[in-house]
């Protein structure tokens, strides 16, 4: 699928959502103690969180709606969440997002129509 958002190719968006999911996965990889005890990974969870919600954020309505599956306000809010108020980030949560809710997502973008 080639459609359009913003002047940016669907296709390069999931793209983005991609790279940052493989992110994603190397930080689960480290396991849960280190994310426990360096706040450097922690920070970097959050960086990739915030990247992938902002590219999902940017995918044309027909796609999202062609993925019911996905929680998309679920996806802006936790973009908010770690982009202005970091502050109320509960670590925990952030760990099972990275590990479970990012490759869920990625498997429904691989289901999509192309």
């Amino acid at each position: 699928m080639t459609s359009k958002k913003k002047g940016r190719p669907v296709d390069s968006i999931v793209a983005n959502i991609n790279e940052a999911g493989e992110a994603a996965a190397e930080l689960i990889a480290r396991g849960r103690t280190a994310w426990n005890s360096d706040v450097l990974l922690r920070l970097a969870g959050e960086a990739v969180i915030g990247r992938i919600a902002d590219a999902a954020n940017r995918l044309p309505n027909e796609v999202k709606a062609a993925l019911p599956g996905v929680p998309w306000e679920d996806i802006r809010d936790i973009r908010i969440l770690v982009d202005h108020a970091y502050h109320r980030i509960d670590y925990d949560t952030l760990w099972q997002t990275l590990r479970d809710d990012v490759p869920h997502l990625l498997d429904q973008l691989k289901g999509r129509e192309t």
